[in-house]
């Protein structure tokens, strides 16, 4: 038993050792600004070919400063191995030097789970304008005085009093000699209810308790990714998963709380789909709920109560 547990140890420190197959390289050009001017911060994933590579997206900040934008460029080759670049626009409102860690990024190989990749990180120094000006705050002398201005308020009213006699001819106009018009069609299902209705369909199908769980979780993706794009207007039936979730963190429509619950939910999905992960039946009731709870906490609001608001 010692020289079982003693090999074990040896192959611990073994693998401790061994160099990691990815390697994170961050820069900021440039690396010196004044408060509330952008600068950009590239992160740089460096990959062997067998590594899987997962890199977590910040959603408000990174560091001290604030993401303002971003985007991913195209992977690219580089001396044999993947290069996966992501830029980030950022904005810091505190003068000083700032310490920026990149996003954590974790790999995995055939054969093993997931760890850390070593991060890297790189300061920013962040200049006051009032420190290179340094009589801004000084007293100045009182400017001359203004000439005085002409009232234009006559002859705004005269505008005004001309503007509005056009504007109801025009409209008397119109409403008199306009064509009947055709009666309205019904309608159309809001993008909330479709879903909330083909939810409950899904669940009617029993998919789960016969043990289709892939076909299951990728009927519970369209109806998630269909809604989407109704309510939101976004192609999200044509983007992968970190394409999605990078669109709705970048436009606001989504909450950060709502982009969180559906980051969780998509993410499961894909295991199930594509990595063959075999869910439990709470685990698929609980994609259920979640899917159920992000239809309708997004819900647009009834048009009675919009108008009641503004």
């Amino acid at each position: 038993m010692r020289t079982l547990a003693a090999l074990l140890l040896l192959a611990a420190v073994a693998r401790a050792d061994e160099p990691s197959p990815v390697a994170v390289r961050a820069r900021a050009e440039p690396s010196t600004v004044t408060i509330g001017t952008r600068f950009r911060y590239t992160v740089e994933v460096i990959s062997a070919k067998d590594a899987e590579v997962f890199v977590t997206q910040p959603v408000d900040r990174i560091g001290d400063c604030d993401i303002v934008d971003f985007g991913i460029d195209p992977p690219s080759r580089r001396d044999a191995k993947t290069v996966l670049s992501r830029w980030y626009q950022l904005v810091c409102w505190e003068p000083g030097h700032h310490l920026l860690e990149s996003p954590p990024v974790q790999y995995r190989t055939a054969g093993t789970e997931k760890r850390d990749a070593p991060g890297d990180e790189l300061g920013v120094t962040v200049e006051s304008l009032l420190e290179e000006e340094p009589n801004a705050a000084d007293i100045r002398d009182i400017k001359a005085p203004e000439p005085i201005p002409v009232d234009w308020r006559p002859y705004w009213l005269l505008g005004g009093g001309l503007l509005a006699a056009m504007l109801v001819a025009f409209v008397l106009h119109h409403t008199l000699n306009r064509p009947k018009r055709a009666a309205p069609s019904a309608p159309r299902r809001p993008p909330h209810e479709i879903a909330a209705a083909e939810l409950e369909r899904l669940r009617g199908r029993r998919l789960v308790e016969h043990g289709a769980f892939k076909e299951y979780y990728s009927a519970l993706s369209d109806i998630v990714r269909r809604y989407l794009e109704d309510r939101f207007k976004l192609r999200a039936p044509e983007m992968t998963t970190e394409e999605f979730l990078l669109a709705t963190a970048r436009d606001g429509r989504l909450m950060p709380a709502h982009r969180r619950l559906l980051g969780e939910f998509m993410t499961e999905s894909d295991l199930v789909k594509f990595a063959r992960h075999l869910p439990t039946i709470a685990d698929s009731e609980r994609a259920w709920t979640a899917a159920r709870r992000f239809v309708d906490e997004t819900a647009a609001a009834p048009p009675e109560v919009e108008r009641a608001a503004g």
